[in-house]
This record gives structure tokens, sequence and C-alpha cells, in this order.
């Protein structure tokens, strides 16, 4: 009996699930990933630490059935897939970050972290945790990290984006929500990087 291959992944801002649900409906059969879409919503009073709870028991529950657990985070929930990872570094195999805010950064205007922020307390306490603690990531926690980032991405810097020493790549399509499409459709890189 072969092992289950359990994806968690975690929705943008606007927390919604079905499209990423359909975007990733062929992975079971053409990949031999299972989708686990876990509802996250960022607009709300909550605390970040409900949230990441939430992602730690699925991860405890799914390798303790014996399944190989790999976290996803599109967009807002990257911060929020990574700190989960760093919880439970013996548990999940890979985490990727796709096109999700893992520092402030120093841009102003638009694209600035507290203007990304403003909405999310809970999003920005992931991000400034994460900022905390990607320095505490050996050289092994950083070869299980994939950050991908389209070429133009109109809502977050891509210096904000990349952890330093892990995989980082650049998916060929502009645009934020495109490049999140692109990348769980057919970006045959983090397949094979999940699949690894």
């Amino acid at each position: 009996m072969t092992q289950e291959h359990k994806v968690i992944i975690g929705p943008g801002m606007d927390g919604r699930t079905e499209g990423i649900s359909w975007l990733t409906r062929n992975w079971p059969e053409r990949y031999g990933l299972q989708p686990v879409v876990v509802p996250v919503t960022w607009k709300d009073n909550e605390p970040l630490d409900p949230k990441l709870s939430r992602v730690a028991e699925l991860i405890d529950r799914f390798s303790g059935e014996g399944a190989r657990v790999d976290l996803v985070g599109c967009s807002a929930s990257g911060p929020l897939m990574l700190l989960a990872f760093m919880a439970r570094k013996d548990a999940v195999s890979r985490v990727v970050n796709v096109g999700g805010f893992l520092r402030p950064g120093s841009r102003q205007g638009f694209r600035s972290f507290s203007k990304r922020s403003a909405k999310s307390p809970a999003f920005r306490e992931a991000v400034l945790r994460c900022a905390e603690l990607e320095p505490s990531l050996t050289a092994v926690d950083r070869a299980k990290i994939l950050t991908v980032r389209p070429v133009f991405d109109e809502l977050v810097p891509p210096e904000t984006v990349t952890v330093p020493q892990a995989t980082n790549l650049t998916v060929p399509m502009p645009e934020h929500v495109l490049g999140i499409g692109l990348t769980l459709i057919k970006y045959d890189p983090v397949i094979r990087f999940l699949q690894g």
C-alpha cells in the first residue's frame, strides 16, 4: 500500500477556497497528491494563533495516520504555512509559499506591507513572526522550502516573498492571481518539488 500524500493548501486574503479546489482537482490522478484546502478567514478579528493551531492539528492528524504532509500557502497563507512548517518540522516534508509576504519589506504606497496588511491583524502578525523566526531556519529546513512569485506582482513586492538559501522561483506569468493560478495548475517545478 502506498503512503498517502496530503498537501494542505491555504487561501489568499479573500479566504476563498473554491478556486483552489477547482485548480487542484486533478492532482490526485495526475500527480498522486491529495489536496486539502483549508478555510482561513483573514479579514476577521480572530488572532493568528487559532488559525495556526487548526493547520497544526491537520498536520498532526495526517502524519499520525502515516501520511506524508506538505504545505502550500497561497498569498496571505504563505506566512501561515511557513509558521506551521516551523512548528512541525518533523511532520512536514516540504512547504511552498506562492506569492505571499514573508517579511514586511520597505516599499511604500499601494504595494507596501502596511497597506496590504491593514485589514488583517492576524496576517500582519504572521508576516512579522515569519520575519523574526526565519533566521533560525537551518540549511536542512531551507532545503524543504520553495517560494514562487510571478514575473511581476502588482500586490506583493518580490523581495518580500523569498527565503534566503531556499529554492526561489519566478513563474513565467505577470499578475498576482494569475501567477498563483498557473502555479497550482501546471507549473512543473512546484509539482516536482512536492513529489520530491
